[in-house]
């Protein structure tokens, strides 16, 4: 590729020289037929490759940092493991973020029996570091090894996975995992969006560990593209607003003789069985305090260590409004605004978008969205028994590995609307409001319901 780059170069080079030849001569006897603004043209900039629009991308999403190119010392010893098939391109700041690309030569060598990349780490008994395999599968799916990298982590693989024409790297860490969360996101298509998303909703930040802030679940359709359950968002904590909610905490009422989270559960069941979890956490000097409560209690706080499990069940409705008030401001949701009477209302629709897998004939798998809006009194109201029964029974949900990817949003004949995601393997669990978990039951209940949709889930 650099030899091809090169040649392009130089032939663009002798037609220019050959062009200002013939301009020249044909100025001088057709001085007058030129305009001024002719002869002020900027030339249009040549297009950049891929590998320069890649670099252009990724450090457009790392803030406050400028980038340089290597020195080719620092380059060698990657292009060495990587048998001098590849031209490699390192970049530094200086501080710890280099990374590195390469990017494969045009006369690196050729597997025709080549069907698709192999990469995974190695590591032996007593070894201190993992070795980065690098390989491909031939078409009677035997793994061929070519490269062994020590010290490098692979990034991002730029072209995609069906080809070797391309790696990114960086130099392994053994830092903490979330000191250059940026730095990492910015790699991939994924990364990058979940940084949209953060950069969109002002307020929001990454997770830094030890740092005090706000945690809760978040989804709709901007984490749906990066994240498939709901998404961890963090909100940071200043260091006034710290002491602003330890003086708060100071006047908390502790709920005694409870001694475990199933003894606070048992306890807030009997005040109010309508209590759950908000969905929103509190981190502060490696404690973690669970908000719980709903519209109608407000202030309830579990709080519990790692090392230590529970601590206490406490209630502080200032340390409940700061904290919720502070999600409010970032997302414009009520955060404790759970409903456990939301369908005795009767529904005027329900719509779902449901992403369903196919094969295809060649095997291969396409999604296909299948969308459906249900008006039928009869099934509305089956609709309505089956969510009112899920959110108002007495177990506690957290969230599964599921999928949470097909959304229903539901209209209530007094116009308000509430949108739960239902997952979509074989599971049978929902996230209420993107931040609350259940089960509601059957899925081919929900099947029957929404039967175009939900086709391929009714049993036959």
């Amino acid at each position: 590729m650099k030899k091809t780059y090169l040649f392009v170069i130089l032939l663009f080079v002798t037609l220019l020289t050959i062009s200002c030849t013939r301009l020249g001569a044909e100025r001088s006897r057709h001085t007058d037929s030129i305009s001024p603004s002719s002869m002020n043209a900027i030339p249009e900039p040549m297009p950049l490759t891929f590998h320069e629009e890649y670099i252009a991308l990724v450090e457009s999403y790392i803030d406050d940092v400028s980038f340089q190119q290597m020195d080719g010392s620092r380059t060698k010893q990657l292009s060495d493991m990587l048998m001098g098939h590849y031209d490699i391109i390192g970049r530094t700041t200086g501080n710890g973020m280099d990374y590195y690309l390469a990017i494969r030569r045009m006369d690196a060598p050729v597997y025709d029996d080549f069907s698709s990349i192999d990469i995974g780490y190695f590591s032996e008994a007593g070894a201190k570091s993992e070795v980065l395999q690098i390989g491909y599968y031939d078409k009677d799916i035997d793994s061929n090894i070519l490269y062994e990298i020590e010290g490098y982590d692979l990034l991002e693989l730029p072209l995609g996975n069906e080809n070797l024409n391309c790696f990114c790297f960086s130099e392994s860490k053994s830092s903490d995992e979330y000191a250059n969360q940026t730095f990492i996101l910015a790699f991939t298509e994924h990364g990058r969006t979940q940084l949209d998303f953060i950069r969109k909703n002002a307020g929001l930040s990454l997770y830094r560990a030890n740092s005090p802030c706000i945690e809760f679940y978040y989804q709709d359709d901007d984490t749906l593209k990066f994240y498939s359950s709901p998404y961890s968002c963090f909100i940071s904590i200043s260091g006034d607003e710290l002491e602003e909610i330890i003086t708060l905490f100071s006047a908390s009422k502790v709920v005694d003789n409870v001694k475990s989270p199933q003894e606070a559960w048992k306890y807030m069941h009997v005040k109010d069985s309508s209590i759950r979890s908000t969905g929103a956490r509190l981190h502060i000097d490696g404690k973690q305090y669970e908000f719980l409560g709903n519209s109608n209690s407000a202030g309830y706080i579990m709080s519990t260590m790692d090392e230590q499990g529970f601590i206490v069940l406490e209630f502080n409705e200032a340390v409940y409004s700061f904290v919720m008030d502070k999600i409010k401001n970032v997302m414009k949701i009520d955060y404790g605004s759970f409903d456990a009477q939301w369908f005795k209302i009767p529904l005027k629709s329900a719509s779902i978008d449901f992403p369903e897998r196919v094969e295809q004939v060649d095997g291969s798998y396409i999604t296909d969205l299948r969308s459906q809006t249900v008006n039928d009194p009869e099934k509305l109201n089956a609709l309505s028994k089956l969510m009112d029964r899920a959110i108002n029974s007495e177990e506690i949900y957290g969230f599964s590995g599921c999928p949470y990817i097909a959304s229903i949003k539901f209209t209530r004949e007094d116009g308000k609307i509430l949108r739960v995601f239902i997952a979509t393997d074989s599971c049978d669990s929902m996230t209420y409001d993107g931040r609350i978990g259940f089960e509601y039951g059957k899925q081919s209940d929900m099947a029957e319901i929404f039967d175009e949709a939900m086709a391929d889930r009714l049993i036959n």
